[in-house]
């Protein structure tokens, strides 16, 4: 019966893969260069197959070490997860999720602390919107799809995603008294201030992506064709440009339910009344073998109401 590797040596593994070099490989692990690349030896040793090709200036992994490689990923997660869940005497749930759903989060998160103050929630945001549960150390996560992740477990839908124009009402009043902006009826400014596309136009867009989409998609539904403002501002996501257009930098297309907070704090306003479901929603996932009874009691919670 072949001897199973040690944990040193598949972690050995793990950081020279990495890295594809012993020395920087030795400084992470605390090590020599020379203890490293004997447990490398001993690993194929054990193994009877090569893992890296070695070169002047470095490593490359050959075909059975891509193949083995995400295989000791998995199995050193899932040994992390289990010492992890004997060790702490609290429970904890380790939760990812997208950073512009933490302002929508946030309040669910603390009411369920306090309802359960046995149960650690550890939130993670991130900039991608998916989530891999072999090689990320997570026991839940809210993932932004057009549809239901169907590989990752069980999911279910959070809310779909409606977007619509948003803007500090600061910036219309500051615009209307500037005399920027003119008004086609001598009545009372209604509040909040309404525009045409016309009127939106002669502000800054504020863009989640490059693309721009968030804002096509808007115009197509509003059948409106070739037009753009003449200044735009890009951010790298949601959350940023929505906290651009809260601080009067121009308008951004935000999420209604997660611009709810704002909206009814007078943060932000509605400039314009269409608002146009994208296709796409927020999903909570967890994987599907997974049997946890805490997990169970903060599914519950977030899921209420929907």
């Amino acid at each position: 019966m072949m001897r199973m590797p040690s944990t040193r040596e598949l972690q050995a593994f793990l950081v020279t893969a990495e890295h594809l070099n012993f020395t920087v490989a030795a400084k992470h692990l605390n090590v020599t260069q020379g203890a490293v690349s004997r447990q490398i030896l001993t690993l194929e040793d054990q193994l009877k197959v090569k893992l890296f090709h070695r070169h002047a200036r470095g490593l490359s992994l050959t075909r059975k070490g891509n193949e083995f490689l995400p295989l000791v990923q998995q199995v050193m997660m899932q040994l992390q997860k289990a010492v992890e869940q004997v060790a702490n005497e609290k429970l904890k749930i380790k939760l990812k999720a997208p950073s512009c759903v933490t302002s929508w989060l946030l309040p669910k998160l603390m009411s369920f602390q306090q309802a359960h103050p046995d149960i650690d929630v550890e939130l993670t945001s991130a900039i991608m919107h998916s989530v891999n549960f072999s090689t990320e150390p997570f026991d839940a996560a809210i993932c932004y799809a057009d549809r239901a992740p169907g590989r990752e477990g069980k999911n279910y839908l959070l809310f779909e995603e409606v977007l619509a124009p948003v803007c500090s009402p600061v910036l219309l009043q500051e615009t209307v008294a500037s005399g920027a902006l003119s008004l086609t009826s001598s009545t009372p400014t209604p509040q909040p201030l309404q525009l045409d596309i016309d009127g939106l136009t002669q502000f800054t867009w504020l863009h989640a992506t490059p693309q721009q989409t968030d804002w096509q998609l808007w115009l197509e539904q509003a059948n409106v064709t070739g037009r753009f403002a003449t200044q735009n501002q890009h951010f790298a996501t949601l959350d940023l440009a929505v906290s651009a257009a809260i601080q009067g930098f121009g308008i951004a297309i935000g999420d209604v339910e997660l611009a709810r907070q704002d909206l009814a704090a007078g943060r932000l306003v509605r400039p314009h009344p269409l608002s146009v479901p994208s296709g796409k929603g927020y999903y909570l996932v967890r994987p599907g073998q997974s049997s946890n009874p805490s997990l169970d009691l903060l599914f519950d919670w977030l899921l209420a109401g929907r």
